[in-house]
C-alpha cells in the first residue's frame, strides 16, 4: 500500500469512526462511568467487530451478504433492534458512576460487549467493509499485507478516538455527578439510541 493510499485510507476511518452516532455516543457514555480507560473496552470491542468484518471482506463473504438484499435487510434490523435495545435499557435503568470501584473484568467486559454488538451489527461497517474498503486495495502488491496494514492502523486509530472521546466523557461525568444531570443525561442518550435505531430500520438500500 501507498503512503499516499495509506493517508487516504486514514482520513476515512477516522472521519467514519469520528462522525457523530451510536458508537461515539456510546463511548462517551462509558467514559462518563468510567473515565479515559474506559474508552480502551470499547475500542477492543469495536476493533474486534471491525476485524471481523474486514477478514470476512477479505474472503469476499461480506461482498455476498452486501449483494443480497434478504442478507442486508436482516444486518440492518438486526443492528437498529440493538440500537432500541440500548436505548430502551439506558431509560429505564439509567447508568451510575463511580464504576472504578467495579472490577477490572467486569468492567472491560461491560465496555467490550455492546461495542463489539454494535460494530458486527452496524450495516453501514459492512458496507464500508464490503464496498469501499476494496477501493483502497492496490491490485498490483501483494494483497494480504495490504489488509495487515489496514488491520492495525484501524486498530490504533480506534484505540486513540476511543480513548479521547472517553475522556471527553470523563470530564461530563464529573458534571454529571450533580443533582437529576445524570439521570437526564441517561434517559437524552437512550433517547438518541432508539432513534437511531428507527431510522437504522427505515434505511432503504
Amino acid at each position: 500500500m501507498s503512503f499516499s493510499n495509506w493517508i487516504l485510507y486514514l482520513g476515512t476511518i477516522v472521519l467514519l469512526m469520528a462522525a457523530p452516532g451510536p458508537g461515539p455516543l456510546l463511548t462517551l457514555s462509558h467514559g462518563a462511568q468510567h473515565g479515559a480507560r474506559g474508552g480502551i473496552p470499547n475500542a477492543l470491542g469495536f476493533s474486534a467487530g471491525a476485524l471481523l468484518l474486514m477478514a470476512l471482506s477479505a474472503l469476499g463473504i461480506s461482498a455476498l451478504l452486501f449483494a443480497s438484499p434478504t442478507a442486508f435487510n436482516i444486518v440492518k434490523l438486526l443492528g437498529a433492534g440493538y440500537l432500541v435495545w440500548l436505548g430502551i435499557t439506558l431509560w429505564r435503568k439509567p447508568f451510575a458512576l463511580g464504576g472504578e470501584q467495579a472490577g477490572a473484568a467486569s468492567r472491560l467486559w461491560s465496555g467490550f460487549r455492546p461495542a463489539f454488538l454494535l460494530a458486527v451489527s452496524n450495516p453501514e461497517d459492512t458496507v464500508f467493509f464490503s464496498a469501499l474498503l476494496p477501493r483502497f486495495l492496490e491490485p498490483e502488491r501483494a494483497l494480504w499485507p495490504q489488509y495487515l496494514t489496514m488491520a492495525a492502523t484501524w486498530v490504533v486509530a480506534d484505540l486513540v478516538i476511543a480513548v479521547l472521546l472517553a475522556a471527553a466523557g470523563g470530564r461530563l461525568g464529573t458534571w454529571l455527578a450533580h443533582g437529576q444531570r445524570l439521570k437526564r443525561f441517561s434517559r437524552t442518550s437512550g433517547g438518541l439510541f432508539v432513534i437511531a435505531g428507527l431510522m437504522l430500520a427505515a434505511v432503504q438500500r
